[in-house]
């Protein structure tokens, strides 16, 4: 009998233990800010930060064929559309080439668009130089966030990590174990 009354309060500890770690250990993936890159239309990629110092690995392959194209991005603040929004190409020392500004917006036409024409004239201006795209918003974000790297023809610069810190690199690592862990 005595023996029923010690498994009783260490299974009502563990189930309590169990409710603890399993209802705190969603709380960092609630909120955060999202984006998605469309090209023409086609949702090229979407991604949810969940981590502020991530460095994010997206490539966005663009070729000639894609010239009259159009990007167009969507970024949210926890729901919310940025102010003084940005959009800027910088090459991997971290030098801006390119910057196209938007209006502030509310409702649903949030989107900033980007002629892709202009992308690759920047490319065959710098043939040599990785192309990056980032994203800064005057209140959200003014330090800007990347968004990918635009993947071009003969060129592999998905990640450009002779310029990046180590710290970043171990932010992301930690944030794609995170999400490989919690989709199991």
């Amino acid at each position: 009998m005595s023996h029923i009354h010690f498994k009783q309060p260490m299974l009502k500890t563990f189930i309590a233990t169990a409710l603890f770690l399993t209802t705190f250990s969603f709380a960092a993936i609630a909120g955060g800010d999202t984006y998605e890159i469309y090209l023409n239309n086609k949702l090229v990629f979407k991604q949810r930060v969940l981590n502020t110092t991530a460095v994010d690995l997206n490539s966005l392959p663009l070729t000639k064929a894609n010239y009259n194209d159009e990007l167009e991005i969507y970024y949210s603040h926890c729901g919310v559309t940025g102010t003084g929004r940005s959009i800027e190409i910088k090459d991997d020392q971290g030098n801006v080439l390119k910057e196209w500004k938007f209006k502030d917006v509310t409702g649903a036409n949030a989107s900033m668009t980007i002629p892709v024409k202009e992308i690759l004239e920047l490319q065959k201006s710098n043939p040599n130089i990785a192309l990056n795209l980032y994203y800064f918003s005057s209140k959200y974000l003014p330090k800007g966030r990347m968004l990918a790297s635009i993947k071009l023809p003969g060129k592999n610069n998905a990640m450009q990590t002779k310029n990046i810190r180590s710290d970043v690199l171990v932010a992301a690592n930690i944030t794609l174990m995170n999400l490989l862990f919690w989709r199991i």
